[in-house]
């Protein structure tokens, strides 16, 4: 029989993070908060959408970035490069673009004076052009926003000259999810929750599997592996410098429910496509604020994605996409649509947890988080956001 110490394996493999408490103050401090915006937010690398936001010439998309107090243009050229810019027209520094997304047909106007710009950024029209000053149009185009792509989505980084390429700061998961055919997964649907919470309080409860069994008993009975038919264990953790991936197997002791089991007779296809896994469910963070999440299917892997925006120190977007397969068959679709109400119900067991959680810190009848071998992955997130904040060491005040 194996003691309780022998079972804490992820602290042996990382020793360097240590078994002790982490303090909550950063998830109710607004101090802290106000830290993050420069010293998280506009020196990392953030996830703003995938290419197929962008499809064709001219296409757009704008992401408000309201923990950066900024608004990102970000558009396909008539070259066919996608670049970011800040949203903002070069005359007086009005917001150019208020519609979320849509298509540049020639030129995007400002509603303030119309100074116009094309799809690559360069200012191309201004009203009464003669009555201004030794004005020189290819100076004042819109300010770019460093961007680069992997895998096909979309990363801006607001520093002036970022200390890392993208590639280098994805590091070990870049290589991990190499190749990995995201492509072949239509996104199919979109939700954006606005909660009463901190995005770090939200992003480390869904960072764990060790509610699992409890908090969704009724959702996922049983579909994961357990210890002792009690306990849900990881069955592989990854850390890398800045990100994290952990891993779970199903159960295949576990019996669906009569509609479920329908649902994967339903659920064939005759194009299958694997994702690079570690287990049947993998869940990677991206530093600070984007998570994959992969599933095995039974015919055809799924993944959803995860980011969680601050809005101020106890408010946060959670917003979630769902990425299938093309279906082939309508009831390959039918049980793609099972499968999200399913996922949905937990996502929103989840959600009442974020906000619960929030008004428990900010009560500070606690003031630190008390974590588990297989909450290893938290402890790690909190060491990144500490080496960038400096705060509790003293430099943050």
């Amino acid at each position: 029989m194996q003691t309780a110490t022998e079972n804490r394996r992820w602290s042996k493999e990382y020793p360097e993070l240590g078994t002790g408490p982490v303090p909550a103050e950063s998830c109710i401090s607004p101090e802290y908060f106000e830290l993050e915006r420069e010293r998280v937010f506009r020196r990392t690398w953030l996830n703003v959408g995938r290419v197929d936001d962008v499809p064709n010439a001219g296409d757009f998309f704008v992401r408000e970035l309201a923990v950066c107090k900024t608004s990102i243009l970000v558009i396909r050229g008539k070259d066919g490069v996608i670049r970011g810019f800040h949203n903002v027209c070069s005359h007086r520094a009005n917001k150019l673009v208020w519609e979320e997304r849509g298509t540049c047909r020639g030129a995007l106007a400002c509603h303030f004076h119309s100074w116009g710009y094309n799809a690559q950024g360069q200012l191309t029209g201004v009203p009464d052009e003669e009555n201004f000053h030794d004005i020189n149009k290819s100076e004042l185009g819109l300010t770019p926003v460093t961007t680069d792509i992997w895998e096909g989505f979309i990363f801006v980084h607001l520093g002036s000259q970022p200390q890392e390429t993208l590639a280098d700061y994805l590091g070990g998961v870049a290589e991990q999810l190499k190749g990995a055919a995201f492509h072949k997964r239509t996104r199919t649907h979109t939700y954006k929750v606005e909660e009463n919470a901190n995005w770090k309080v939200a992003l480390d409860a869904q960072n764990e599997a060790y509610h699992l069994p409890f908090q969704h008993r009724y959702s996922f009975p049983g579909m994961f592996v357990l210890k002792d038919n009690r306990y849900l264990r990881l069955s592989g953790v990854k850390l890398y410098n800045h990100h994290a991936v952990w891993s779970t197997t199903y159960n295949s002791e576990s019996t669906p429910t009569p509609t479920g089991a329908l649902m994967n007779q339903l659920n064939t296809a005759t194009t299958n496509s694997r994702l690079p896994m570690l287990g049947d469910f993998d869940f990677f963070v991206i530093f600070p604020n984007f998570v994959i999440l992969q599933f095995r299917g039974i015919e055809d892997d799924y993944y959803m994605t995860y980011n969680f925006w601050p809005l101020a120190v106890d408010r946060c977007i959670w917003e979630i996409k769902f990425h299938f397969p093309p279906a082939e068959t309508a009831g390959q679709r039918l049980s793609q649509e099972y499968l999200k109400h399913r996922i949905c119900d937990v996502l929103q067991e989840d959600a009442v947890a974020h906000e619960t959680l929030q008004a428990g810190l900010t009560s500070r009848a606690k003031t630190h988080l008390i974590l588990q071998d297989d909450e290893i992955q938290i402890r790690q997130f909190h060491k990144v956001l500490e080496d960038y904040m400096g705060f509790f060491n003293g430099r943050g005040h």
